[in-house]
């Protein structure tokens, strides 16, 4: 048998059995399939998942604690299986809340796997010391845990800059300079983070004169990065000395708890662990798939988890995928052969449809330029019948404003068809890496 054809077989025998637990012990799926005539044996391959609707965040988002096994229901689960081990938390819920998605021993041992698996092909290895530099979460969040479970399995050290919003009743995070100063002083060789904050962190470091002798690696998360940041990040491994800097982007989701990986630089993201989960693109009107490499709604299935489990969970980006052989490496799993873009990306300006990212990409390459962000809003609030505005908004140095001002919105009108206003803002007004951990690029604050 080839590899493949041996993937396929783990896969559907493990499908199996997840969906054999789900007819009894899934709430939300049991009562789907009830509802749907749907039996345990109508789900036997890959291609029998078509048969099965898709679920969506909305429908996880409103019963987070419907989409848990539950081990009272299925007498047959071991202990490791049965057994609770953490709960991340997500995007939040109707009420506002986040999301909690519930990890078993069972769950959490194949995520260190898959956590080792996907750190060796991104060139993690013995004698790296990681700087988590994923802001303190209110909560456990899996980009956080991500960092820690990577650093366990491999039996790495980890310093943790604790950085984020602080409190007066819990005095644990940092500020930027002490983060700095704490991160220097042990001395990293693998820098982990959000790119936007990752930059920040950078710049600043060297606004210091802070080296990081060590420094070789970024690998960052939770954000889409440019050609320009990308080349920016490996500036700043440069100047602090690495000869060969190396840029990992993960393209990562809490409900796949580590995500789709880069072996080299500029390789597309693949995933590593298909024998835990099966990706495939879908037109999402109809649920049947799309041919492999054509753009689709990213869906992904859970085969062999015991916590949270998803069967055909759209993940709200559309991309084009191939299962194959990555020709850097040769892993086999789904690679990510078209850039990703956020469902209902395209926004309505004036009458015509924008793609922010376009904006962003192009925004990105100016060096000048710290922070930005879109503001789409009405001429006249009062009025919703009046005028739509775009109002980017820039964090720069005030010396570059005269530049800016008379160049960006021709680069945007360039790039979109839509000439913006440009309103200069102060510093940390748009983005507080302190206070959030990602950069909010797009506010839309028209009614609808």
């Amino acid at each position: 048998m080839s590899d493949g054809d041996v993937l396929r077989k783990v896969r559907e025998e493990r499908l199996r059995r997840t969906v054999d637990l789900c007819v009894i012990a899934h709430p939300f799926y049991r009562r789907r399939f009830r509802e749907l005539g749907i039996k345990a044996g109508d789900i036997r391959t890959l291609e029998d998942l078509q048969k099965l609707p898709l679920v969506d965040k909305s429908d996880y988002m409103a019963s987070p604690e419907d989409f848990r096994l539950r081990a009272s229901d299925a007498t047959d689960l071991t202990f490791e299986e049965s057994t609770l081990w953490n709960v991340a938390y997500t995007t939040g819920t109707t009420s506002g809340m986040p999301s909690p998605f519930f990890n078993t021993a069972h769950d959490q041992y194949h995520i260190m796997l898959q956590a080792l698996h996907c750190s060796e092909a991104e060139g993690i290895g013995r004698g790296d010391l990681i700087a988590n530099l994923i802001p303190l979460p209110p909560m456990p969040m899996g980009a956080f845990l991500c960092v820690g479970r990577t650093a366990e399995i491999m039996g790495l050290p980890v310093v943790n800059a604790l950085t984020g919003a602080k409190s007066k009743e819990y005095p644990v995070r940092r500020g930027m300079d002490d983060a700095i100063d704490c991160v220097a002083a042990a001395a990293p060789s693998v820098f982990w983070g959000v790119p936007s904050f990752v930059r920040s962190f950078f710049r600043r470091a060297r606004e210091r004169d802070t080296l990081f002798s060590r420094a070789r690696m970024v690998v960052l998360t939770g954000e889409p990065v440019s050609p320009a940041l990308h080349e920016e990040l490996s500036g700043h491994l440069r100047a602090f000395g690495a000869e060969d800097p190396q840029v990992r982007v993960r393209y990562s989701f809490t409900e796949m708890q580590g995500g789709l990986v880069q072996c080299c630089n500029g390789a597309a993201p693949q995933n590593l662990a298909p024998d835990l989960y099966y990706l495939e693109t879908v037109n999402p009107e109809t649920g049947m798939r799309t041919p492999e490499g054509e753009e689709g709604a990213l869906v992904l299935t859970h085969l062999h988890r015991r916590g949270t489990v998803c069967l055909r969970y759209l993940v709200g980006d559309l991309v084009g995928i191939r299962n194959e052989h990555c020709p850097h490496c040769g892993r086999l799993g789904e690679r990510i052969i078209r850039r990703p873009r956020r469902t209902g990306a395209l926004v309505k300006v004036k009458g015509m449809l924008i793609n922010p990212e376009l904006i962003y990409e192009a925004l990105s390459a100016d060096r000048a330029i710290g922070e930005f962000q879109l503001v789409v809003r009405k001429s006249d609030p009062a009025d919703p019948d009046s005028m739509d505005q775009l109002v980017l908004r820039i964090e720069a140095e005030a010396g570059s404003w005269a530049r800016l001002a008379a160049e960006i919105p021709a680069l945007v009108q360039k790039t979109v068809m839509v000439r913006p206003e440009v309103v200069f803002a102060a510093p940390g007004e748009i983005h507080d890496p302190m206070k959030s951990v990602k950069v909010k690029r797009l506010v839309d604050e028209r009614s609808h």
